[in-house]
């Protein structure tokens, strides 16, 4: 019996779910191309001396092949492929491995085949325009010049703290992914506050504020590529408050690696912030 070493399925625009590796006894998977990095476009422009300089670079789009061996209900089972995996729709690939489990937006672009061959194989090509493979499980850390240490249920004999001051509000968040990522800040604001930073001491970035909050403000930072934005929630009410980012800005990444980030406000006391961000991989 054929047992594969990893887990491949698709999800098209119903919601329908499409599995191809629990699945034998119709379709058996025996190629997939692009699931490693793809190949990145290096401009050079010449110069007065030997060779090339160099003026930027860029990931490619990412074209992910599928090769099936049709079982069973031949006919029917092309055929079925065609209904679930219409050309040109949107589609969500996901992969899972020893050592990953990812999905991947992208679009059909074409289904083809050999059809009279004794062994009848058709191949699904997805043009994924973002390159990079997410982690399924979403990376959240808080930052607030309090630190919780306290939870229920509990049973006490010595007087212990619910919580402790910090000097500087830091926290840590490791990105296990590839390549770094941009990530959602959620700043919940508890009374009067201006001048408000926030740093990625791994990257040498701040994104800063020019603005005065209130009590129960909420903003939401995107820094995700493709998706930058930042508004303001307060009474109802969504606010553009991307006139109001301060000369220097940058829009936050999460570098591979380890990232102590940090912020600082007129009152510190009344902020907290909470970072959600996707590790991103160039390959499976």
């Amino acid at each position: 019996m054929f047992v594969p070493l990893f887990s491949l399925r698709i999800q098209n625009t119903k919601g329908e779910t499409f599995e191809l590796t629990n699945d034998t006894a119709n379709y058996i998977v025996t190629d997939v191309s692009g699931l490693l990095r793809p190949a990145a476009d290096i401009h050079t422009s010449t110069g007065t001396g030997d060779g090339e300089l160099f003026s930027s670079a860029r990931i490619q789009k990412r074209n992910i092949v599928i090769t099936l061996r049709l079982m069973g209900d031949i006919e029917t089972n092309r055929q079925r492929l065609y209904r679930v995996f219409p050309a040109k729709t949107a589609c969500t690939v996901f992969y899972k491995n020893k050592n990953r489990n990812v999905r991947i937006e992208g679009y059909v672009e074409v289904i083809e085949g050999s059809i009279f061959t004794e062994r009848e194989e058709i191949q699904i090509s997805i043009i994924c325009p973002k390159p990079y493979f997410e982690n399924l499980n979403m990376l959240q850390a808080e930052l607030s010049r309090i630190t919780k240490l306290f939870e229920f249920p509990f049973s006490i004999q010595n007087p212990i703290p619910f919580s402790e001051r910090r000097n500087l509000p830091l926290c840590t968040i490791v990105n296990r992914g590839d390549v770094h990522c941009g990530c959602i800040i959620t700043i919940e604001i508890s009374g009067e506050v201006q001048n408000l930073n926030i740093y990625n001491t791994a990257t040498q970035q701040f994104f800063g504020l020019d603005y005065i909050f209130q009590a129960d403000d909420v903003i939401t930072l995107n820094t995700k590529q493709g998706e930058k934005s930042i508004s303001l929630f307060r009474n109802g009410e969504t606010i553009n408050l991307l006139s109001s980012m301060k000369t220097g800005s940058a829009w936050i990444q999460l570098a591979a690696g380890s990232n102590d980030l940090t912020f600082t406000a007129s009152d510190t006391d009344k902020v907290k912030i909470q970072f959600a961000a996707v590790e991103l991989y160039g390959g499976v």
